[in-house]
C-alpha cells in the first residue's frame, strides 16, 4: 500500500504519529471519532505546526452539525489536494460543455471566518476551478436571504444557456424553483444529493426536468471525499481494507475500511482510521448515519428505518421525540395510521406503544423554512442544509 506508506512517512515525525511511536503500518493506530481527535485539532487550531499532518493548515471547514455539534476540519495542502484530484473526472465532462454552469451560492448568513489567518470555508471554485456561472459570485455576498432568493432566481431565469446544475441539497433549488417557470432548453445535468434522506427530494426534481439527467453526488463528506459522481449511479473507486461492503476499488486519494457498514477513513489531512459515521449498503450509496438513534424506552428508532417508515409521506417531514412518544413534523396532511403501522414494524416500538410507555404517534404541522431558519442561526451554510427524517 504505497500510499498509506508514503502518508505514515511523509506526516512521521508529526505529535499524533509520535504519540504512537510513528507506526510503520496503519494497523498500528487506533480507529478513532472526532472526540479522539478534538484536542489534536484544539492544538492545530491554536497555531501549533506539525500536529496530525507536517506543517500549518491550508483551510478549515465546518460540519453542518444539523444532527449534533459542528465539527472543525483542518485542511493540508496535501488534503486539498487531493479532494480536488478526487473529483477532477467529474469536473472534466463540465469542461466539454458550451454553455453556463449554476453551482450552489448561499446568501452570507455568517461573518467571514478565519483562524490565524486561515480561511474557514472555501467556495466551490477552490475545488472544481471556474467557469461560465449563470449567477454572479457576489450573489454570495448578500447577507439578507429574500434579496440573496430574488437575486438568483432573476439570474437563473435570463440563463437560458444552462447546461449544467451543481447542488448538494436537491431541497435548496426545489425552493429556488418554487412558484417560478425556468424554460432552460439545454439543461442536461442535475447534480445534487440522492441518497438517504435527500432521495425523495431528488426525484421531484428528475420529474420537474425530464429532459435532464439526475446524476448523485456520492458520498463527500466534511471530512473526506467516499464517493464521487459516476453516472446515474454515483459509484466511487476507493482503496479499501476490513469488511467491505463492496469489492474494493482504486482510488489513489484516501483509504478507506468498513466496520459494520461504516465508513472509517484515513486521509492526507491528518485523519488516521477516522469513523466518519457514514453508512453505506452494498453499492456505496449512503444510506444515514451512525448513531442517529432514537430511544426513549429502548425502541431504538434509526434514521435509516424512520427513512423507510416515511417514504410515502409527500414534502418535508420528519421524526422528533417528544416526552413520551414521538411527533411527526410535516408540511402535509398525513395518514398517521399508516406512518405508525410501518413504526411497528420495529418489535420495541410496537411493545413500547402496547404497554403505553409511548404515546401514539402525533402530528404536527411545520415548514421547511422554518427547518431552515433554524440551522442558519446555527451558523449552517443555506447550500449544506439537508433535510432530516429523524432529530433528537
Amino acid at each position: 500500500m504505497a500510499w498509506i506508506d508514503e502518508l505514515l512517512t511523509r506526516n512521521a515525525q508529526t505529535a499524533y504519529l509520535r504519540h504512537y511511536g510513528s507506526p510503520r503500518t496503519i494497523e498500528e493506530l487506533p480507529v478513532v471519532t472526532y472526540d479522539d481527535l478534538a484536542p489534536w485539532i484544539d492544538r492545530i487550531r491554536d497555531g501549533e505546526p506539525d500536529v496530525l499532518f507536517a506543517g500549518r493548515p491550508v483551510a478549515y471547514e465546518r460540519t453542518s452539525g444539523s444532527t449534533g455539534g459542528a465539527k472543525l476540519i483542518p485542511y493540508s495542502a496535501e488534503g486539498l489536494r487531493d479532494i480536488q484530484r478526487a473529483i477532477e473526472p467529474w469536473v472534466a465532462q463540465l469542461r466539454a460543455i458550451s454553455g453556463s454552469v449554476y453551482f450552489a451560492l448561499s446568501p452570507a448568513t455568517r461573518a467571514p471566518e478565519f483562524i490565524n489567518g486561515v480561511p474557514v470555508g472555501l467556495p466551490d471554485s477552490a475545488y472544481v476551478g471556474s467557469f461560465k456561472s449563470a449567477v454572479p459570485a457576489s450573489v454570495a455576498s448578500i447577507t439578507d436571504v429574500d434579496e440573496w432568493r430574488a437575486e438568483t432566481v432573476k439570474h437563473l431565469a435570463a440563463a437560458r444557456d444552462l447546461e449544467v446544475i451543481s447542488v448538494w441539497s436537491p431541497t435548496f433549488l426545489l425552493r429556488l424553483l418554487e412558484e417560478h417557470d425556468f424554460d432552460w432548453p439545454d439543461l442536461k445535468l442535475i447534480s445534487c444529493w440522492a441518497s438517504g434522506t435527500s432521495k425523495p427530494y431528488a426525484a421531484e426534481l428528475a420529474k420537474r426536468f425530464p429532459h435532464a439527467r439526475i446524476e448523485p453526488k456520492g458520498l463527500m463528506s466534511t471530512e473526506c471525499v467516499v464517493t464521487v459522481p459516476r453516472g446515474a449511479t454515483g459509484a466511487l473507486a476507493c482503496r479499501s481494507a476490513g469488511e467491505a461492503p463492496a469489492a474494493p476499488r482504486l482510488n489513489p486519494y484516501a483509504f478507506f475500511e468498513f466496520d459494520d457498514c461504516e465508513v472509517i477513513a484515513t486521509t492526507s489531512s491528518g485523519l488516521y482510521r477516522y469513523r466518519t459515521g457514514d453508512l453505506v449498503d452494498e453499492q456505496l450509496e449512503f444510506i444515514g448515519r451512525r448513531g442517529v438513534v432514537s430511544d426513549l424506552v429502548g425502541e431504538k428508532l434509526t434514521e435509516a428505518f424512520v427513512s423507510k417508515c416515511l417514504e410515502h409521506v409527500p414534502g418535508f417531514r420528519y421524526l422528533a421525540p417528544n416526552h413520551n412518544g414521538y411527533v411527526l413534523h410535516a408540511e402535509a396532511e398525513v395518514d398517521l395510521e399508516a406512518v405508525e403501522t410501518r413504526l411497528y414494524e420495529n418489535p420495541q416500538y410496537a411493545y413500547a406503544r402496547k404497554l403505553g410507555q409511548l404515546a401514539p404517534l402525533r402530528l404536527a404541522h411545520d415548514s421547511y423554512e422554518r427547518y431552515v431558519h433554524a440551522q442558519l442561526a446555527r451558523g449552517a451554510r443555506l447550500g449544506d442544509i439537508k433535510p432530516p427524517v429523524l432529530t433528537l
